[in-house]
């Protein structure tokens, strides 16, 4: 499917417009590592490329055996490039010749816990990283934000970062590998007594999980539920886009941003309304959003005079 955007223009708008309508759903994935599962929304709607790209290599299993290979302190956490056997001094690159490069996907803001496509001059392949920390200057390069730490695994995140680190740039053999800062599991003393990195040292990957969570399923529990509910009032006016985001005031927690579009919004609440709708029937009704959200939106509908709406076409 070749997604785009499609902008129908009207003055006249409505609340009940507002709360209506369908979005698809976003993606959840977690990234499974050595040192836990790192559980990811992904911004489908925002960044179907990127998206699709990072599916290109998840899906067929091509991440299996990778190793994160690089960790400055306070800064990131880097992997899906190279593949890990026995030695570091055998590691090789995951992408070969038919992988085509893709362009960036900017707009979303680099900020503590996103998940973005690292790239060279050609764009980006395979190689992503987590923030740690405010990496929002990387805006300015255009360093594609396509994903959003979920689910309090930022823990393990952290703990990656937190381990200490090998120079084993001598097992550099390729272009593209920065093998400078590469954290290790085991002690540094062991690394360095055998002069090598084993997967038994390393942060090795084993893949990347893919999840079928119904539409509205906030957390992740099996069921749509008030519960849900709950966590989409709490992340209500979240949001990851450049020109939205305020440091240390704007909330950037994902979980309920069902759509993908890096913000959690009232269409948001519109797909965890229908589909606790059909799950519980007419046996519970479903709350209205809260007056703050929707005198939030009738401010927007008032002060523009119109509204620009985003739908998916084939």
């Amino acid at each position: 499917m070749i997604r785009r955007n499609v902008f129908a223009v009207g003055c006249t708008v409505s609340l009940f417009t507002l709360l209506t309508g369908s979005a698809a759903a976003s993606t959840i994935i977690s990234i499974n590592t050595t040192e836990g599962p790192i559980f990811v929304r992904l911004f489908d709607e925002v960044t179907p490329n990127s998206v699709d790209n990072f599916l290109s290599y998840a899906e067929p299993g091509r991440y299996e055996s990778t190793f994160i290979h690089r960790s400055p302190p306070g800064f990131v956490i880097q992997g899906g490039g190279f593949r890990m056997t026995d030695s570091i001094f055998d590691a090789e690159g995951i992408v070969t010749e038919a992988d085509v490069p893709i362009g960036d996907e900017p707009g979303l803001t680099n900020v503590r816990g996103t998940l973005a496509f690292a790239k060279n001059s050609l764009g980006a392949t395979s190689q992503w990283f987590f923030s740690i920390g405010d990496n929002s200057f990387l805006d300015a390069q255009d360093f594609t934000v396509f994903g959003r730490v979920i689910v309090g695994t930022m823990v393990f995140v952290d703990n990656i970062n937190l381990l200490e680190l090998v120079d084993a740039g001598v097992a550099e053999n390729s272009p593209g590998e920065d093998f400078d800062e590469l954290p290790i599991r085991t002690s540094l003393s062991t690394v360095q007594e055998n002069g090598d990195v084993t997967p038994d040292d390393a942060v090795m990957v084993s893949g990347v999980t893919i999840f079928n969570f119904a539409q509205g399923d906030y957390n992740f529990d099996g069921q749509v539920s008030l519960a849900d509910y709950e966590v989409w009032e709490r992340q209500f006016g979240a949001s990851l886009h450049i020109d939205e985001y305020v440091a240390g005031q704007t909330l950037t927690d994902m979980e309920a941003d069902g759509n993908g579009d890096g913000r959690v919004d009232v269409a948001d609440y519109t797909i965890w309304r229908d589909a606790f709708s059909a799950a519980s029937g007419a046996a519970t009704a479903a709350p209205e959003p809260t007056t703050a959200a929707l005198a939030l939106l009738g401010l927007i509908a008032v002060s523009s005079g119109c509204i620009s709406r985003r739908r998916l076409a084939a």
